[in-house]
């Protein structure tokens, strides 16, 4: 495994590790059962980082080089 995929595979792990906080976090700051849009939106962003970085990795394997941009759809 090369050095690059074994500091990709260390972020997901810390993201992992840093799930559970962040949903525990969230769960103790719902206003009248309402998440709040700070938190959630600082979820959205740390996942959706994530997620692009495994895509741009994927496009790499899969064709020898990475998409310039990595769009998570939302809907």
């Amino acid at each position: 495994m090369i050095a690059r995929d074994r500091e990709l595979l260390a972020r997901l792990g810390q993201v992992n590790a840093d799930l559970g906080r962040a949903v525990v976090e969230l769960m103790s700051a719902q206003d009248g059962g309402e998440l709040p849009v700070d938190g959630v939106r600082e979820l959205a962003e740390l996942l959706g980082g994530m997620s692009a970085e495994l895509y741009r990795r994927v496009g790499e394997l899969e064709s020898g080089c990475a998409p310039a941009r990595v769009v998570i759809d939302a809907h």
